[in-house]
């Protein structure tokens, strides 16, 4: 009983509740995942977002091998999304002409970052964790992920420091004028659970 008053104390009631909601899905995930249902975290920076993100993980961590999941931080995401969006593409014209040692790195990164992306797109549960763009590349390749994996009706948690609105700014700033952010929240929204 002192356990629970301890964590009660020590973590902020809507984490509390947050908790409680995760741990309802991940006891019925088969079901969500048939479903294509995830979430969106909105807020979760700091010790708030990294509590979230290792609860997540220890939840998964007993469907292996029933699920297949790729849990991603914002910052692998972001270098794959530069690579495939920036360097790789800048070295498509001239790939023909390359050789040796360039030859040979440039097809390991083809195939890292290949494979990446194909764990993004095809995990029954895609979770990416700290969410905050704040160049194209990474907006377009979110794009590119989110849309191949409504089409499958894959579930995807997305975790963000950013509240809804500054989450809708960032975007504003990044790819002003265009429909990514509407686009991504109306995916969300559809089949996903919200927490701010």
């Amino acid at each position: 009983m002192s356990g629970e008053l301890d964590l009660r104390d020590t973590i902020p009631l809507q984490d509390l509740d947050l908790l409680n909601r995760l741990s309802q899905y991940f006891d019925a995930l088969d079901e969500h995942l048939r479903e294509g249902h995830g979430w969106f975290i909105f807020n979760a920076a700091g010790a708030r977002g990294a509590r979230i993100v290792s609860f997540i993980a220890s939840r998964l961590h007993s469907y292996v091998p029933l699920a297949t999941y790729y849990l991603v931080p914002w910052r692998d995401f972001s270098l794959n999304a530069y690579m495939v969006g920036v360097e790789l593409e800048s070295l498509r014209p001239q790939e023909s002409q390359l050789q040796g040692k360039a030859k040979t790195e440039f097809d390991i990164a083809t195939r890292v970052s290949r494979d990446a992306m194909v764990r993004m797109v095809a995990a029954d549960l895609l979770i990416v964790s700290g969410m905050r763009p704040t160049h194209r590349h990474e907006v377009v390749f979110l794009d590119e992920t989110m849309a191949r994996r409504y089409d499958q009706r894959l579930s995807t948690i997305l975790l963000t420091p950013h509240r809804p609105e500054s989450l809708a700014a960032a975007y504003e700033e990044v790819v002003p004028g265009t429909p990514f952010w509407q686009r991504l929240y109306e995916w969300m929204y559809e089949r996903s659970f919200i927490a701010v």
